[in-house]
């Protein structure tokens, strides 16, 4: 294979794992876990002319998927709980 063609295959599998990786994101979304980002890896957009490389990420180029989960102040032990409760249940039905 030429260096294009790895290229390109290497694009689609990136966006493939992309795909699977954002639907993880749903699936917290419907299981009423908020609060949580999914950050998948080597994501590109382009908004208005502007490319925007590890869209998203903290770092253009951070090199793997990330979930951020954010809470409020006075968050109590059995909300916290029932929050890894609920995410263990959903990594396992990933």
């Amino acid at each position: 294979l030429g260096a294009k063609s790895l290229e390109t295959r290497q694009i689609r599998l990136t966006k493939e794992k992309n795909a699977q990786i954002t639907k993880f994101g749903s699936m917290l979304f419907t299981r009423c876990i908020s609060g949580t980002r999914i950050v998948p890896r080597s994501e590109v957009k382009t908004i208005s002319g502007h490319t925007f490389e590890g869209f998203g990420s903290s770092h253009d180029d951070f090199p793997y998927a990330y979930m951020t989960a954010a809470c409020a102040v006075g968050l109590g032990e059995a909300e916290m709980n029932e929050f890894f409760v609920r995410l263990e249940k959903s990594l396992g039905d990933y």
